[in-house]
């Protein structure tokens, strides 16, 4: 009786593993993960290494992972570090190219009168008297820089040396109130006198003569008349007439050409040819 019933058992036992191990695989196929049991079953070593060298490699990345990110942000510092020493060296490049420019066009100016002598001077300072607007410059006595000679710009006129040591000098800006300079209309061909009206105004010409119909933009040039200055270097436009009939003569405000804040390189006229006015005074 014992017997019959542990066979029944084992029958029915093995109907369920059988029942089971179909539901298995059928759910096996059905996920697609049937062909990585065979091949397990038939090569069980190489699944287990599979499965144990992607576990290494999973724990590896874990422990590399801090590593690498180091050595990254180390990449990262070098490249911006590079990235910095390059921009340095494109505004080196720059400030080669603007001096570059600005010398070529003190050439040029210099080629428009070969018969005057220059020097190239720097400018190194500005003078800190709030009574006088000057500059100063690296070129002295030692370089042919004397008292009263004038100083331009790329674009014209600047001023007048006032003072001269061995190896610098201060020119006073020919918008100083002290500055008078005699000037000639480019158009219209008035002549009359330059004087600077201080610190923040623009600088007036004088005595000009009613016969002459100044008008707005005319360029204003060196006359010469005094001797301390060459003839024809640039001062800049008219930019204002005022006429006044009661004196008969009239005034124009003049626009200097040269932006005084930003000087850097100037040219010293050392040597010029000019009449001397005392030579109409002498006696026959």
């Amino acid at each position: 009786m014992n017997l019959g019933r542990t066979q029944q058992r084992i029958r029915w036992l093995t109907v369920a593993v059988l029942v089971g191990s179909g539901l298995l695989l059928t759910i096996l196929d059905s996920t697609g993960a049937l062909v990585g049991v065979f091949g397990f079953l038939r090569d069980p070593l190489t699944g287990i290494t599979a499965w144990t060298s992607a576990r290494t490699e999973a724990v590896s990345d874990v422990v590399s992972g801090p590593r690498n990110l180091a050595a990254a942000r180390e990449e990262i510092a070098a490249l911006e570090a590079q990235v910095a020493e390059q921009e340095r060296e494109l505004e080196e490049l720059r400030e080669i190219q603007n001096e570059a420019q600005l010398l070529r066009e003190l050439f040029g100016e210099a080629a428009q009168t070969p018969e005057y002598r220059r020097v190239i001077a720097d400018v190194i300072g500005q003078d800190t008297n709030p009574t006088m607007q000057s500059i100063i410059i690296n070129k002295g006595v030692d370089d042919g820089v004397r008292t009263g000679m004038p100083v331009e710009a790329a674009r014209g006129l600047v001023g007048q040396v006032y003072n001269a040591t061995n190896h610098a000098a201060q020119v006073v800006l020919l918008t100083e109130t002290a500055s008078a300079i005699p000037v000639r209309l480019g158009t219209t061909r008035a002549t009359g006198i330059l004087r600077g009206a201080g610190r923040g105004a623009l600088p007036t010409i004088d005595w000009i003569d009613l016969q002459y119909d100044v008008q707005v933009g005319e360029l204003v040039v060196t006359s010469g008349l005094d001797g301390k200055f060459p003839q024809n270097l640039v001062i800049g436009r008219v930019v204002d007439v005022t006429r006044n009939e009661a004196e008969l003569f009239q005034q124009a405000v003049v626009q200097p050409a040269v932006d005084f804040r930003t000087l850097e390189t100037l040219l010293v006229v050392t040597e010029f040819q000019s009449v001397d006015p005392q030579f109409f005074n002498q006696e026959p």
